[in-house]
């Protein structure tokens, strides 16, 4: 498959071959704590689950670098004591084997306390966002806040969607939620509206195409428009 001839993907991650970049979006790191708040009545290991994941990331693809696109945290009014615990962890984590690049989210209003998120950032051609923001100058797109599932005979799985130059004759790539315990939008049931991001309002959804990975194996969909004629 072409598109595997030029990333990785791997527990919601994206690796770009030629650039030695990995990303990832929306770990939301204290949604379990909110959950909790809220009254779930059992842990959810997320701290251990996240670090897992993000260990097989890296053990697999190696990057030189990597970029965490926005909503790293979860709640909007507090990092409480547990989830700086949690972050400072799965930092620890990246920063062994790569430097790591941190964008602010939609949900990251509190990271003035932390320090060192950007808005966005440039490299190798590619515009890394969370995706919450307008863009207008910009290389190929990575983004996220939209957590895209595909829902497959009532299977909602995680997936990655692809535009190839969707938007200003630039490629668009929209990344799933790292952290599987967020909801998602049934990507393939949505309409336009449905979606956050300023720019995907302004696109023609029907042109992505859904990439799954599923234990490693990857599995390209064609483009929304023909796949909602034969998806029930």
């Amino acid at each position: 498959m072409e598109l595997e001839k030029k990333f990785g993907f791997l527990n919601g991650c994206i690796f770009i071959r030629e650039a030695g970049i990995c990303a990832a979006s929306d770990l939301h790191i204290g949604l379990e704590d909110e959950l909790c708040r809220q009254g779930l009545a059992f842990p959810l290991q997320e701290e251990r689950m996240l670090r897992e994941r993000m260990e097989s990331v890296l053990e697999k693809f190696k990057p030189s670098l990597f970029v965490l696109a926005g909503d790293v945290l979860h709640s909007f009014d507090r990092i409480d004591r547990n989830v700086r615990h949690k972050f400072a962890a799965i930092l620890e984590t990246l920063e062994k084997q790569c430097p790591v690049i941190l964008l602010q989210g939609s949900h990251d209003t509190m990271v003035s306390s932390i320090g060192g998120f950007l808005d966005r950032y440039d490299a190798a051609g590619y515009t890394f966002a969370h995706g919450h923001a307008a863009l207008e100058e910009h290389g190929n797109l990575v983004l996220g806040h939209e957590h895209p599932v595909i829902q497959i005979e009532m299977e909602r799985l995680p997936c990655f969607l692809f535009g190839e130059k969707l938007v200003n004759g630039k490629d668009l790539v929209i990344l799933p939620a790292f952290n599987p315990l967020c909801q998602g939008v049934t990507i393939n049931r949505a309409e336009g509206r449905d979606l956050m991001s300023p720019l995907l309002k302004r696109v023609d959804i029907d042109g992505f195409c859904p990439v799954i990975e599923v234990q490693g194996e990857v599995l390209a969909f064609p483009k929304l428009g023909d796949l909602r004629r034969h998806i029930d």
